[in-house]
Protein backbone atom coordinates (compact mmCIF):
# COMPACT_ATOMS: atom_id res chain seq x y z
CA UNK A 1 0.00 0.00 0.00
CA UNK A 2 2.83 2.48 0.40
CA UNK A 3 3.93 2.18 -3.05
CA UNK A 4 0.24 4.18 -4.06
CA UNK A 5 0.22 7.84 -4.27
CA UNK A 6 -0.70 9.10 -1.26
CA UNK A 7 -2.92 11.78 -2.95
CA UNK A 8 -4.77 9.16 -4.55
CA UNK A 9 -5.09 7.35 -1.14
CA UNK A 10 -6.19 10.61 0.54
CA UNK A 11 -8.89 10.90 -2.20
CA UNK A 12 -10.03 7.46 -1.95
CA UNK A 13 -10.47 7.24 1.90
CA UNK A 14 -12.62 11.12 1.50
CA UNK A 15 -14.48 9.98 -1.03
CA UNK A 16 -15.74 6.58 1.10
CA UNK A 17 -15.76 8.85 4.03
CA UNK A 18 -18.03 11.25 2.59
CA UNK A 19 -20.51 8.56 0.32
CA UNK A 20 -20.33 6.71 4.27
CA UNK A 21 -21.85 9.84 5.85
CA UNK A 22 -24.37 10.40 2.84
CA UNK A 23 -25.88 7.16 3.32
CA UNK A 24 -29.40 6.17 4.52
CA UNK A 25 -29.21 2.80 4.63
CA UNK A 26 -26.36 0.61 6.79
CA UNK A 27 -25.54 -1.19 3.49
CA UNK A 28 -23.40 1.34 2.42
CA UNK A 29 -21.32 1.75 5.80
CA UNK A 30 -20.82 -1.97 5.92
CA UNK A 31 -19.22 -2.44 2.93
CA UNK A 32 -17.03 0.46 3.34
CA UNK A 33 -16.21 -1.29 6.78
CA UNK A 34 -15.74 -4.48 5.15
CA UNK A 35 -12.98 -2.63 2.30
CA UNK A 36 -11.52 -0.74 4.78
CA UNK A 37 -10.86 -3.84 7.30
CA UNK A 38 -9.73 -5.66 4.52
CA UNK A 39 -7.31 -2.50 3.58
CA UNK A 40 -6.18 -2.34 6.95
CA UNK A 41 -5.40 -6.15 7.52
CA UNK A 42 -3.42 -6.00 3.91
CA UNK A 43 -1.58 -3.18 5.45
CA UNK A 44 -0.70 -3.81 8.64
CA UNK A 45 -1.11 -7.60 9.11
CA UNK A 46 -2.55 -6.86 12.11
CA UNK A 47 0.04 -6.32 14.09
CA UNK A 48 -1.19 -3.22 16.76
CA UNK A 49 0.40 -2.31 19.32
CA UNK A 50 -1.28 -3.03 22.49
CA UNK A 51 -1.90 0.77 23.11
CA UNK A 52 -3.48 0.94 19.56
CA UNK A 53 -5.32 -2.21 19.92
CA UNK A 54 -6.26 -1.34 23.33
CA UNK A 55 -7.62 2.29 21.87
CA UNK A 56 -9.76 0.73 19.06
CA UNK A 57 -11.41 -1.28 21.23
CA UNK A 58 -12.11 1.35 23.53
CA UNK A 59 -13.51 3.67 20.74
CA UNK A 60 -15.47 0.70 19.10
CA UNK A 61 -17.02 0.82 23.06
CA UNK A 62 -18.16 4.39 22.95
CA UNK A 63 -19.34 4.31 19.84
CA UNK A 64 -21.62 1.18 20.69
CA UNK A 65 -22.53 3.81 24.14
CA UNK A 66 -23.37 6.46 21.98
CA UNK A 67 -25.30 3.99 18.84
CA UNK A 68 -27.32 2.59 22.38
CA UNK A 69 -28.01 6.61 23.58
CA UNK A 70 -29.28 7.87 20.36
CA UNK A 71 -31.35 4.61 19.41
CA UNK A 72 -32.69 5.30 22.78
CA UNK A 73 -33.67 8.86 22.56
CA UNK A 74 -35.13 8.83 18.89
CA UNK A 75 -38.51 7.82 19.29
CA UNK A 76 -39.79 7.06 15.20
CA UNK A 77 -42.48 3.66 14.56
CA UNK A 78 -43.41 0.58 16.49
CA UNK A 79 -41.98 0.39 19.73
CA UNK A 80 -39.64 -2.79 20.33
CA UNK A 81 -39.06 -2.62 23.58
CA UNK A 82 -39.26 -0.85 27.13
CA UNK A 83 -37.01 -0.39 29.99
CA UNK A 84 -38.35 0.90 32.81
CA UNK A 85 -35.21 2.42 35.17
CA UNK A 86 -36.19 4.15 38.43
CA UNK A 87 -38.68 7.04 37.53
CA UNK A 88 -37.27 6.81 33.81
CA UNK A 89 -39.02 4.64 30.69
CA UNK A 90 -36.70 3.88 28.20
CA UNK A 91 -38.19 2.95 24.57
CA UNK A 92 -36.59 1.49 21.91
CA UNK A 93 -38.02 2.17 18.43
CA UNK A 94 -37.92 0.51 14.89
CA UNK A 95 -36.57 4.27 13.62
CA UNK A 96 -34.64 4.34 17.16
CA UNK A 97 -32.98 0.85 16.40
CA UNK A 98 -32.44 2.01 12.62
CA UNK A 99 -30.70 5.39 12.95
CA UNK A 100 -28.07 4.17 16.33
CA UNK A 101 -27.14 1.16 13.67
CA UNK A 102 -26.65 3.75 11.10
CA UNK A 103 -24.71 5.97 13.35
CA UNK A 104 -22.38 3.01 14.74
CA UNK A 105 -21.67 1.63 11.58
CA UNK A 106 -20.62 5.00 10.16
CA UNK A 107 -17.87 5.84 12.99
CA UNK A 108 -16.62 2.06 12.35
CA UNK A 109 -16.34 2.92 8.98
CA UNK A 110 -14.54 5.88 9.08
CA UNK A 111 -12.55 4.81 11.57
CA UNK A 112 -11.27 1.58 9.37
CA UNK A 113 -10.63 3.51 6.06
CA UNK A 114 -8.38 6.45 8.48
CA UNK A 115 -6.66 3.72 10.04
CA UNK A 116 -5.92 2.16 6.43
CA UNK A 117 -4.59 5.61 5.44
CA UNK A 118 -2.76 6.14 8.77
CA UNK A 119 -1.02 2.94 9.28
CA UNK A 120 -0.09 3.02 4.99
CA UNK A 121 1.09 6.34 4.36
CA UNK A 122 4.13 8.03 6.10
CA UNK A 123 4.20 11.79 7.37
CA UNK A 124 5.97 12.88 4.65
CA UNK A 125 4.30 11.70 2.05
CA UNK A 126 1.18 12.96 3.85
CA UNK A 127 2.20 15.99 4.04
CA UNK A 128 3.32 16.09 -0.24
CA UNK A 129 -0.47 15.08 -0.70
CA UNK A 130 -1.09 18.36 1.14
CA UNK A 131 0.56 20.29 -1.03
CA UNK A 132 -0.60 19.01 -4.02
CA UNK A 133 -4.14 19.89 -3.01
CA UNK A 134 -3.02 23.16 -2.52
CA UNK A 135 -2.68 23.30 1.09
CA UNK A 136 -0.63 26.19 2.69
CA UNK A 137 2.83 24.92 3.13
CA UNK A 138 3.21 26.19 7.03
CA UNK A 139 0.22 24.39 7.90
CA UNK A 140 1.58 21.04 6.26
CA UNK A 141 5.21 22.43 8.06
CA UNK A 142 3.29 22.28 11.39
CA UNK A 143 1.52 19.14 10.88
CA UNK A 144 5.18 17.39 10.12
CA UNK A 145 6.40 19.62 13.32
CA UNK A 146 3.71 18.50 15.46
CA UNK A 147 4.18 14.89 14.90
CA UNK A 148 7.77 14.30 15.16
CA UNK A 149 8.16 16.40 18.08
CA UNK A 150 4.90 14.99 19.74
CA UNK A 151 6.91 11.85 20.83
CA UNK A 152 9.87 13.74 22.32
CA UNK A 153 6.86 15.04 24.80
CA UNK A 154 5.36 11.93 25.60
CA UNK A 155 8.76 10.77 26.54
CA UNK A 156 9.59 13.33 28.59
CA UNK A 157 5.88 13.35 30.31
CA UNK A 158 7.21 9.62 30.92
CA UNK A 159 10.17 10.99 32.77
CA UNK A 160 8.62 12.87 34.63
CA UNK A 161 5.56 11.10 35.97
CA UNK A 162 8.04 7.84 36.77
CA UNK A 163 10.13 10.99 38.78
CA UNK A 164 7.14 11.87 40.71
CA UNK A 165 6.38 8.20 41.35
CA UNK A 166 9.44 7.28 42.58
CA UNK A 167 8.71 10.21 45.22
CA UNK A 168 5.47 8.87 46.27
CA UNK A 169 3.90 12.14 44.60
CA UNK A 170 0.68 9.95 43.70
CA UNK A 171 -0.12 9.28 47.23
CA UNK A 172 -3.03 10.45 48.77
CA UNK A 173 -5.85 12.49 46.71
CA UNK A 174 -4.24 15.59 47.26
CA UNK A 175 -1.25 14.83 46.18
CA UNK A 176 -2.18 13.42 43.12
CA UNK A 177 -3.77 16.85 42.05
CA UNK A 178 -0.71 18.81 43.12
CA UNK A 179 1.70 16.45 41.74
CA UNK A 180 -0.50 16.14 38.32
CA UNK A 181 -0.60 20.21 38.24
CA UNK A 182 3.24 20.31 38.59
CA UNK A 183 3.85 17.92 35.97
CA UNK A 184 1.58 20.05 33.36
CA UNK A 185 3.93 22.73 34.62
CA UNK A 186 7.44 21.47 34.37
CA UNK A 187 5.93 19.36 30.91
CA UNK A 188 4.88 23.08 29.11
CA UNK A 189 8.48 24.36 30.68
CA UNK A 190 10.26 21.27 28.86
CA UNK A 191 8.37 21.60 25.59
CA UNK A 192 9.27 25.27 25.46
CA UNK A 193 13.28 24.54 25.98
CA UNK A 194 12.88 22.08 23.29
CA UNK A 195 11.28 24.34 20.84
CA UNK A 196 14.24 26.33 21.13
CA UNK A 197 16.86 23.90 20.94
CA UNK A 198 15.32 22.12 18.19
CA UNK A 199 14.63 25.78 16.31
CA UNK A 200 18.31 26.36 16.75
CA UNK A 201 19.61 22.63 15.74
CA UNK A 202 17.20 22.97 12.37
CA UNK A 203 18.91 26.53 11.46
CA UNK A 204 22.29 24.87 11.84
CA UNK A 205 20.93 22.46 9.30
CA UNK A 206 19.68 24.46 6.36
CA UNK A 207 16.57 24.70 7.44
CA UNK A 208 14.52 27.07 4.90
CA UNK A 209 10.53 26.07 6.05
CA UNK A 210 10.37 22.97 4.14
CA UNK A 211 11.16 19.22 5.13
CA UNK A 212 12.44 17.52 1.79
CA UNK A 213 11.69 14.12 1.14
CA UNK A 214 14.65 11.78 0.13
CA UNK A 215 12.54 9.30 -1.38
CA UNK A 216 9.50 10.87 -3.06
CA UNK A 217 6.22 9.10 -3.06
CA UNK A 218 5.41 7.77 -6.25
CA UNK A 219 3.47 10.34 -8.54
CA UNK A 220 -0.56 10.86 -8.92
CA UNK A 221 -1.94 9.08 -12.29
CA UNK A 222 -4.95 10.32 -13.89
CA UNK A 223 -6.42 6.74 -12.59
CA UNK A 224 -6.27 7.86 -9.35
CA UNK A 225 -8.55 10.55 -10.29
CA UNK A 226 -10.58 8.68 -11.64
CA UNK A 227 -10.96 5.69 -8.64
CA UNK A 228 -12.51 7.46 -6.05
CA UNK A 229 -14.89 9.20 -8.10
CA UNK A 230 -16.04 5.98 -9.80
CA UNK A 231 -16.14 4.29 -6.16
CA UNK A 232 -18.41 7.69 -4.77
CA UNK A 233 -20.65 7.33 -7.50
CA UNK A 234 -21.05 3.21 -7.10
CA UNK A 235 -21.83 3.15 -3.36
CA UNK A 236 -23.97 6.64 -3.92
CA UNK A 237 -26.00 4.12 -6.77
CA UNK A 238 -25.74 0.99 -4.60
CA UNK A 239 -27.73 3.06 -1.67
CA UNK A 240 -30.03 4.42 -3.71
CA UNK A 241 -31.18 0.73 -4.91
CA UNK A 242 -30.81 -0.33 -1.55
CA UNK A 243 -33.46 2.55 -0.58
CA UNK A 244 -35.81 1.79 -3.48
CA UNK A 245 -35.72 -1.64 -2.95
CA UNK A 246 -36.59 -1.38 0.47
CA UNK A 247 -39.66 1.33 -0.54
CA UNK A 248 -41.16 -1.46 -2.81
CA UNK A 249 -40.83 -4.27 -0.56
CA UNK A 250 -38.19 -6.34 -2.09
Amino acid sequence: MRHWPPLGKLLLVLSLLVVSLLSQTIFVPILILTIGAALLMASTELRFPKVIALALLEGIGIFLLGAMVIAFLTINGKILLEIQVLSLTLRLTEGGLQYGLLIFFRALAGVSVMLFYATSTPIPHFATALKQLRVPSYITELIVLVYRYSFLLFEQLEILYTAAQCRLGFRGTRNKFRTTGMLAVGLFIRSMEVAERSQIALFCRNFQGSFPSFKPPPRMTFTWYLAPLIAFLLFYAADLIVIKALQIGW
